[in-house]
């Protein structure tokens, strides 16, 4: 019997779709990744990161049918819209998904947030959490680690971004321990948690621009200059199933060159920190990765 997990980034980009088009980037949408556990063949559990605009697209690109019929829950990082603008709507297909029971129901989707971000929520999408019943709230603490199925998650508080966000350590496995860090939508380098951080098997990072701008998004320069990637311990061997750090949440727009497609801020990348290079790259949509426990 063979239990394996997935990480699929399903959407990772910050850009609007028309904003994008520019650079030659067709299909996009706001980051959101999709943590599937699957043993013996079949889906334990998927846990759905953030569902922002977009959302609905890339499960249908990248996810079979069956995903629809499959234990889901969602953990929601923070409450700007961009990444939850579409929670409702989801939980709307989800539960309301006709089975042989033409007017069978399913129970409320979890939601696993802080309670800042469920105000935010609530808000928007109250019919789901009220007379909807699609949505139920499960509120968690920043430091305060919960479980998932075979997922140990962990929330650090990044209260510089918007409050009541956090950053996920998600940790599985038995002695081969794998931890993967959902790290997008940052202000600074999340220096005071590299303890927590350290020798991830797979790592997400915000960088929405390669210039620091002094607004409420990290750039590249800022993860490069302040350290923090290299003090991370990261590493590709896919051998070991360690994959190193993923850039997300790119849009670039504020710079002064504009903005980059995928490929020109690899290789943009590639020549400013040719050191980093082997284990930094730019995340794909779509794109998924493995471990076997």
């Amino acid at each position: 019997m063979q239990s394996e997990v997935v990480y699929c980034q399903i959407n990772k980009d910050y850009a609007y779709w028309t904003e994008k088009r520019r650079v030659g980037q067709k299909e996009g949408g706001h980051v959101c990744g999709l943590l599937t556990h699957i043993n013996n063949g079949e889906v334990q559990q998927n846990i759905l990161i953030d569902a922002g605009l977009g959302t609905l697209t890339g499960i249908a690109d990248s996810q079979p049918d069956a995903f629809w019929d499959q234990p889901l829950g969602i953990l929601i990082t923070h409450g700007h819209i961009d990444h939850h603008a579409e929670l409702m709507v989801l939980s709307e297909i989800y539960c309301n998904r006709r089975g042989e029971d033409i007017h069978a129901k399913r129970p409320p989707l979890f939601v696993y947030c802080t309670e800042q971000t469920l105000n935010h929520l609530h808000r928007t999408h109250l019919y789901g959490f009220t007379k909807g019943q699609t949505l139920r709230p499960c509120l968690i603490d920043p430091f305060e680690t919960f479980d998932l199925g075979v997922f140990r998650i962990t929330p650090l508080p990044v209260e510089d971004h918007f409050s009541g966000s956090v950053i996920f350590v998600i940790e599985f496995g038995g002695n081969d321990r794998h931890k993967i860090i959902i790290g997008w939508d940052l202000k600074t380098p999340p220096m005071v948690f590299l303890d927590q951080l350290r020798a991830p098997s797979l790592a997400f990072f915000d960088a929405t621009t390669w210039a620091e701008h002094g607004y409420s998004h990290i750039s590249i320069e800022q993860l490069t200059g302040s350290g923090f990637l290299r003090q991370l311990q990261l590493e590709t061997s896919p051998k070991r199933q360690k994959y190193g750090a993923y850039l997300v949440h790119y849009s670039g727009w504020e710079d002064r060159w504009g903005m980059l497609s995928d490929k020109q801020l690899a290789a943009k990348f590639h020549r400013a920190y040719p050191d980093l290079a082997p284990v930094v790259r730019v995340a794909r949509r779509g794109q998924a990765w493995r471990f076997v426990l």
